[in-house]
C-alpha cells in the first residue's frame, strides 16, 4: 500500500516531494511523458527526463548527471541510448544544442547515442527502441523530471493520460499509475504525482486523473492490482 499519496506542479512542485525523500511520477501529456510511455510500450529498457541546456527554472537541474545516469544503465543492459529532444519539429542543430549536456556526458561514458525529435506517440517510427535506454529533454516534462533527481527524490518515472499504439488513454493511465505505486512500495516512501505545468490543463487533468485511479484500484489500501504489465514498462530511474 502507498504511505501516502499527493498531487503537485511544476519543476519546484517537483524537487520539493524529491526533496522530501518522495517518489516523484511526472505528468506531460504533450509530449514528453507520452514519448516516454510510447518508448517503454516498444520496448525500452528504462526512460529518463532531462532539463534542456540553458533553460531557467527556479530550482536546481543537472541534464548532464541524467545523461551520465542514462550512460551507466546503457552500460550495464549492453545497449545504447535514444536521446529524444525538442523542437518537435524544426533543424536539427536546436535539438543537438537543447540536449548538449545529455549528448556530451553520454559520449564522455563512450556511449553511442542516437538524437530524434520529441513525438509522442509518434516516437516508435522515429527510432528503434527496443532494448536501448531513452533520455527525453524537454522543457517542461524533462525539466521537472530531472529537478526530481537533482533533489535527491529515490526514484521518478513519467506517466500519461494519452494512448499510445495498442493501448488506449485508459490504460496507458492504470499502467503509469501502477508503475508510479510500484515505485513508491519498493523504495517504502509517499508518491507524488507532478503536473509538469501548471499552465497545461492537460498536466492538470492528468495528474488528477492518477491519483483518482490509483485511489480507485486501491493503492492507498493495499489492494492494487497485479503489477505484471507496470513491471514490463518500468522506465524508473532509482
Amino acid at each position: 500500500m502507498l504511505r501516502t499519496l499527493e498531487v503537485g506542479f511544476d519543476a519546484s512542485g517537483a524537487a520539493d516531494a524529491g526533496a522530501r525523500g518522495r517518489v516523484v511520477c511526472v505528468v506531460d501529456v504533450v509530449d514528453a511523458a507520452t514519448s516516454a510511455e510510447a518508448g517503454l510500450a516498444a520496448g525500452a529498457v528504462a526512460v529518463l527526463g532531462a532539463a534542456p541546456a540553458g533553460v531557467s527554472v527556479p530550482v536546481d537541474v543537472d541534464p548532464a548527471d541524467v545523461g551520465a545516469r542514462a550512460a551507466a544503465l546503457a552500460q550495464e543492459s549492453g545497449g545504447s541510448v535514444v536521446v529524444v529532444a525538442e523542437p518537435r519539429v524544426g533543424p536539427a542543430e536546436e535539438r543537438i544544442a537543447a540536449a548538449r549536456p545529455v549528448l556530451d556526458s553520454l559520449a564522455a561514458a563512450g556511449v553511442s547515442s542516437e538524437l530524434v525529435a520529441n513525438q509522442g506517440a509518434e516516437l516508435p517510427a522515429l527510432a528503434e527502441l527496443s532494448g536501448r535506454i531513452v533520455v527525453v529533454v524537454s522543457a517542461t516534462g524533462g525539466v521537472a523530471y530531472d529537478a526530481a533527481l537533482a533533489a535527491a527524490a529515490p526514484a521518478a518515472c513519467f506517466a500519461t493520460t494519452a494512448r499510445v499504439v495498442g493501448s488506449t488513454g485508459w490504460e496507458v493511465a492504470a499502467l503509469g499509475a501502477r508503475r508510479a505505486a510500484a515505485l513508491a512500495r519498493e523504495h517504502e516512501v509517499g508518491l507524488s504525482v507532478i503536473a509538469a505545468s501548471a499552465n497545461s490543463s492537460d498536466d492538470c487533468l492528468g495528474a488528477f486523473d492518477l491519483a483518482q485511479t490509483l485511489i480507485r484500484e486501491g493503492h492507498l489500501r493495499g489492494q492494487g492490482p497485479p503489477e505484471g504489465g507496470a513491471r514490463r514498462r518500468t522506465g524508473q530511474v532509482a
